[in-house]
């Protein structure tokens, strides 16, 4: 996911995404009666060289990745709802700035318990980015919105199957419920970029 400005505005789900309105808390399904001494746990094992190699696993590096990834997300669709024709695409831009804001808003209370700190703006290559999305217009912005959209989101969807085995819980628990929600703009995406490139 792509993302700097306001960690409130993100899911933003930062990417935050508490989109689409499934907020729901799930149970994580483990009973706490179970006292077996032979079920391993694996997060003993995690080491250093995990955490670098899959940051999803890693609470500081996933909460910043999430932020970034949220707050990107929510300046794309911005700009995507002001230009785009495509009532599809706009509705699409529309459900970015709800859920990833959503998200964001999540992650940042999640951040202020832990005292963590979140970028408050996007990197400079995001940016450059979004200000180069700023000229396009027609199909032609169409289709690379749609395309970034679905690319991000698959870099995210791994981010956030990994962060659900964060070494956090509550991070893990964000992860596993904005998950779902994310995994749904993913799926979006591509059926709207299918119908895009069959023009």
């Amino acid at each position: 996911m792509k993302t700097n400005i306001s960690v409130a505005l993100l899911f933003a789900g930062a990417m935050t995404l508490q989109a689409c309105g499934s907020n729901e808390n799930k149970a994580t399904g483990v009973d706490s009666s179970i006292t077996d001494t032979n079920v391993v746990d694996h997060s003993a094992y995690v080491t250093t060289d995990t955490l670098a190699a899959d940051p999803g696993k890693d609470p500081a590096k996933f909460a910043e990745q999430a932020a970034i990834g949220g707050m990107m997300e929510v300046e794309a669709g911005k700009i995507a709802h002001e230009k785009t024709k495509n009532q599809q695409v706009k509705d699409f831009a529309s459900m970015m700035i709800k859920d990833h804001t959503a998200a964001a808003t999540e992650l940042d209370a999640i951040a202020k318990r832990k005292q963590m700190s979140l970028p408050t703006m996007l990197p400079s290559t995001e940016q450059a980015h979004l200000d180069e999305m700023k000229k396009m217009s027609g199909d032609d912005f169409d289709k690379h919105y749609m395309d970034m959209m679905v690319n991000d989101h698959k870099k995210t969807v791994d981010l956030f199957k990994s962060a659900t085995e964060n070494t956090d819980a509550e991070l893990g628990a964000f992860a596993k419920k904005t998950l779902k929600v994310i995994e749904g703009h993913h799926k979006l995406a591509q059926d709207i970029n299918g119908v895009l490139k069959a023009k």
